[in-house]
């Protein structure tokens, strides 16, 4: 048993005998505080109570034959404890490790606990991500709500619930989304709740309305997430008889699945033998894994059933080391339910890992017994312990460990020896990078102790809980991660691409660049727009100028035509070329600060280089450069009148700065929130390194150009407007901006030099401020992707569009609540809770990707799809290279391309099932971008501990905002950058209870951890202010 793995049911006795004994409880993740058990001192003879004294001699003969005369009343237990206690005031005991089912840590004991136990503790999950893709409230959220990969459930279907501190997965139907908690009805009889879920397997669709009726009618009427917690503790919720009909029928699904497994339980049980590789990770949907374990007779209409498909998902579950869910989807059927497969390599390597742990830990134990049978010779795992402790200990002469997921920080580069691993070290250091940063272990696993018990050996963390943090930190100490790593990076792993130590992403397949070229497919109808203005307003920094603006005038002084060009990489890249494939692997720019990704990368990552720098430059808008234009005729109110798309030559291109034009063209500032601002290090920064472009300001331009970017943006204004009207988001509050600049490598290193150097620690600011950007932008790129779907949509061209999952038969309930509770406060300043954008979303559903057009709620469009940013994102060329086909087609037979007469899947690249498939791996894909993009919190809370720990520039205090309330604790938000944080029980420092508490309200608190790895923090309260003042209190 791990020292640091206590079992909960150990009484207090056990616990402090082991502390005797030299094993120490901490509890880091509940809290960094030592907490002694106090009660009152009671006075009674400690010695005639318990205690060796009190155990009969039996060394002396006769001398306890007789039955003693009187017996001394026994003392009850709740006497004895006290009792014991006030003799060992000098010794801490945690208590927490009894009761670990924690609300806000993510590694509950899920190995050793009961799992029988109908305790409704079992019964409390939160928010978690399910897969790679999913994304959660604690990530900083921006504009996602325009983002694929927010799963949003309907009420009515069936999810698998992993309950925190259960092993086993429980069947439960989604009952729908009020007072700030997701329910739910398990097949277990409970009626449950959480602010946020992932699911491994869904079944759309499961629960008729009807059979929801009675569960719903029997839920309390409550308003407030306290009244709901309440309700439930109080069983005033639906019972098992109001449910009965609906736990029969989740029983019988778990029944089919059950007889599928049975009946196919040679292929199952052998899934790894018959699915996976030797050497190569492979990637699966659950259609095709199921096409391959089931027999084809168990389809229906062509598919397998629901709880067929589950039959193989719990098989698959099983493996511990062999299958991986890549990216569940809120419905089983979909495509993009993809599994990681791993070889057999993999699945070798920790296993012989696991046995060398093993035999280690036998080892030691037959020599405590048995000291003269210890072995003399050491163990190729020995040899790796002696290894490692001797580069750790070299390491903190120079940078020592902290608990909080980095190492000590430097200013200066430190050097570390290079040591030759051997196989067996490398299978080890592998091993624990599975564990620790690629995190394929799931808590219950039985692994996770073969790492801590790793860790253990090494000797090297005192009095710290050995977990996948202290594995980290331990990667960073032998130098296989950088010190200052980023935890996130780690935790998206895309289908045939290598993370890269220095940064970036390596794909593993040639891009082909020559052999992937064509012609200008356009180039015999490409019109000629030399004599055009074309605005491209970007960055000063940016390098891909792949969109820009014109104005054309028409006959009628109040109409338009608006041109958005795009770069036109379509017309000379071959759509299924090795190019083409090597682009999908990473389908679009990834901007992680400190770790910028480009779709257009070498295969070694990071920004465009040598021959793809040469791409980007070729197809990035210039004088006399290609571009696909997306034109719109609107007049002064708005109103599309006519759309057309264009390949075009571009001639007079005027580069300007979105803030020059957002102040030329009035654009209003939204003061929504007190801007901030918040750094470590030293910045070093020289002076910026200018531009490679002429960037004039907007008032040195003639004035027709002037003239034209005022009417322009006029116009997009207006056409904003129309969307509004449909419901479209009115304003996307600001996120914080992260900037990280790296000290300069060392130049005059020694070639011959047996050490590995590494660089000072980053500068790191973060900043939270109202951007002025110009609107006309953002604007424009909207009409230019409507414009692109309608055309599309008009010819039957399948292309990647976006749309809600259901906003169409919602669209009324969806307007109703945006305009009538969302965005009036929006208008004044006043940012949505998570709970309400969650509440939209079930109206709307999330954001989807699908070959065919739908409504798109929050942009207030019937049909729209992304195709302005063919350099940055791979669904814009995969629409480009679908209307180049159809241009090429209506200009050779010169007429407009009907899909309903015309056979498309040989007119264009992509066929409908081949786009569909194709969207299916991009949905997913774009959905690991996502979330590595917003890993940009992990270097504020890097910020955060160096400045705490470090250079003492820490506010001494945060206002904590409770946004959940469990019983171990409070979830809440600082006032600083809105990072989450936890306070268990303990941290309260007794200035108020747990009940007393109430969403909504407000502590004064303080940092007693942070962990960057886990991405937790944890607060200790100093003061209790209530509920939150309104200006008039304050």
């Amino acid at each position: 048993m791990l020292q640091s793995s206590k079992p909960s049911n150990a009484c207090l006795r056990c616990i402090s005998q082991g502390s005797r004994h030299g094993a120490t409880l901490v509890a880091r993740r509940v809290s960094p505080l030592k907490v002694r058990l106090n009660a009152s001192v009671l006075t009674v003879d400690i010695s005639k109570t318990f205690g060796s004294s009190h155990f009969p001699d039996h060394s002396q003969p006769g001398k306890y034959d007789e039955k003693p005369v009187t017996k001394a009343k026994p003392l009850s237990i709740r006497v004895r404890l006290a009792s014991w206690n006030s003799m060992h005031e000098d010794q801490n005991v945690i208590l927490n490790p009894i009761h670990d089912k924690l609300a806000y840590t993510k590694s509950p004991n899920a190995l050793v606990r009961s799992q029988s136990t109908g305790s409704a503790e079992l019964e409390s999950f939160k928010a978690s991500r399910a897969g790679m893709t999913a994304v959660v409230a604690d990530d900083w959220v921006g504009t996602s709500l325009l983002e694929v990969g927010l799963d949003s459930r309907q009420p009515g279907d069936l999810v698998e619930i992993r309950y925190q501190a259960s092993r086993a997965p429980v069947m439960g139907v989604y009952l729908g989304f009020a007072g700030g908690r997701h329910h739910f009805f398990s097949a277990s009889g409970r009626w449950t709740m959480t602010v946020g879920f992932g699911s491994f397997f869904s079944v759309s669709n499961f629960a008729t309305p009807g059979e929801l009726e009675p569960i719903l009618a029997a839920i309390p009427d409550c308003k407030t997430p306290d009244e709901f917690d309440v309700a439930r503790q109080d069983d005033k919720g639906p019972s098992r008889a109001v449910a009965s009909a609906l736990i029969d029928k989740m029983n019988k699904f778990t029944m089919d699945a059950q007889r599928v497994y049975q009946g196919s339980m040679d292929d199952l049980d052998r899934a790894r033998e018959i699915l996976a590789d030797d050497k190569e990770v492979k990637y699966l949907s659950l259609f095709e894994i199921a096409d391959i374990l089931l027999p084809a007779s168990l389809k229906e209409n062509g598919e397998f059933p629901p709880h067929a498909l589950y039959a193989v998902h719990t098989s698959l579950s099983r493996n511990e080391v062999a299958f991986k869910p890549l990216s569940p989807t809120s419905d089983c059927h979909r495509r993009e339910h993809i599994f990681e497969v791993f070889p057999f390599s993999f699945h070798h390597s920790v296993n012989r890992v696991a046995t060398m742990v093993r035999d280690y830990s036998s080892a030691k134990a037959r020599a405590t017994l048995e000291p003269s049978k210890k072995r003399v010779e050491q163990t190729p795992f020995e040899s790796f312990i002696e290894k490692a402790r001797s580069l750790v200990l070299a390491s903190r002469e120079t940078r020592d460990w902290t608990p909080h997921g980095i190492l000590a920080p430097s200013s200066l580069p430190t050097a570390l020896h290079k040591v030759e691993w051997s196989d067996v070290d490398l299978d080890i250091i592998g091993f624990l990078r599975s564990w620790a940063s690629y995190d394929l272990f799931e808590p219950s696993s039985r692994f996770p102790g073969y790492g801590a018990t790793i860790l253990r050996a090494l000797d090297l963390y005192p009095e710290v809980s050995l977990d996948q943090s202290i594995a980290w930190t331990f990667l960073q100490e032998i130098g296989s991660i950088r010190p200052w790593e980023i935890p996130s990076r780690y935790s998206v792993r895309f289908p045939k691409t290598t993370i890269m130590k220095s940064g970036g992403l390596a794909r593993n397949i040639p891009p082909m660049l020559e052999e992937s070229r064509r012609a200008d497919l356009a180039a015999a109808y490409r019109t000629d727009m030399k004599s055009a203005t074309v605005f491209c307003i970007d960055g000063p920094g940016t390098t891909m100028v792949d969109d820009g603006i014109s104005l054309e005038r028409t006959s009628k002084d109040d109409e338009f035509w608006i041109h958005v060009h795009a770069a036109d990489p379509g017309s000379g890249i071959e759509p299924k070329s090795q190019l083409s494939q090597y682009m999908e692997l990473l389908p679009e720019n990834i901007y992680l600060r400190g770790h910028f990704q480009a779709m257009l990368s070498g295969t070694s990552g990071g920004a465009p280089k040598g021959e793809f720098a040469e791409l980007v430059r070729e197809y990035s808008l210039a004088n006399d450069t290609r571009a696909l234009t997306f034109s719109a005729k609107v007049d002064s109110s708005g109103s599309i009148l006519d759309y057309k798309i264009t390949p075009t030559r571009l001639g007079n291109v005027v580069y300007l700065d979105p803030a020059d034009v957002a102040v030329f063209c009035g654009d209003e500032v939204v003061n929504t929130i007190t801007p901030s601002q918040f750094s470590v290090g030293l910045d070093g920064k020289g002076p910026p390194r200018p531009p490679d472009r002429t960037i004039p300001s907007p008032e040195s331009l003639d004035a027709s150009a002037q003239d034209d970017l005022l009417t322009l943006s006029r116009l997009a204004k207006a056409v904003h407007q129309k969307r509004l009207a449909k419901g479209a988001w009115p304003y996307f509050f600001p996120s914080p901006t992260v900037r990280v600049r790296y000290p300069e490598t060392p130049t005059d290193l020694d070639p011959t030099d047996l050490k590995e150097y590494t660089p000072a620690d980053p500068f790191i600011e973060v900043s939270l401020k109202d951007g002025l950007m110009a609107s006309v932008v953002g604007n424009t790129m909207v009409l230019a992707g409507e414009v692109a779907a309608r055309w599309c949509a008009d010819r039957g061209i399948p292309v990647p569009y976006r749309q809600d999952g259901k906003s169409a038969q919602n669209y009324e309930m969806a307007l109703k609540y945006a305009t009538d509770e969302l965005y009036p406060q929006i208008q004044k300043g006043i940012e949505p809770s998570m709970e309400q954008r969650a509440e939209l979303s079930v109206l709307t559903g999330g954001v989807e990707i699908a070959a065919t057009p739908g409504p798109y709620f929050i942009m207030g469009l019937d049909m729209y799809t992304k195709t302005t940013s063919p350099l940055r994102r791979y669904s814009d060329l995969l629409t480009h290279w679908q209307i180049h086909a159809a241009l090429a087609y209506e200009h050779e037979n010169q007429l407009k391309l009907n899909g309903s007469q015309h056979d498309l899947d040989r007119i264009l690249p992509f066929s409908k099932d081949e786009m569909t498939s194709t969207i299916a791996l991009l949905h997913m894909r774009e959905k690991m971008s996502r979330r590595v993009s917003r890993a940009d919190r992990d270097w504020l809370l890097i910020a955060l501990v160096r400045a705490w720990r470090f250079e003492k520039t820490a506010p001494s205090s945060f206002r904590f905002t409770v946004s959940s309330r469990w019983k171990t604790g409070l979830v809440g938000n600082l006032d600083f950058f809105g990072l989450s944080a936890f306070c268990d029980a303990i941290g309260l420092q007794n200035k108020v209870l747990i009940k007393d508490v109430k969403v909504g309200d407000q502590l004064e608190v303080e940092l007693a951890d942070i962990n960057v790895h886990s991405g937790e923090i944890m607060v200790q309260a100093l003061d209790y202010l209530g509920p939150p003042k309104t200006a008039s209190e304050e």
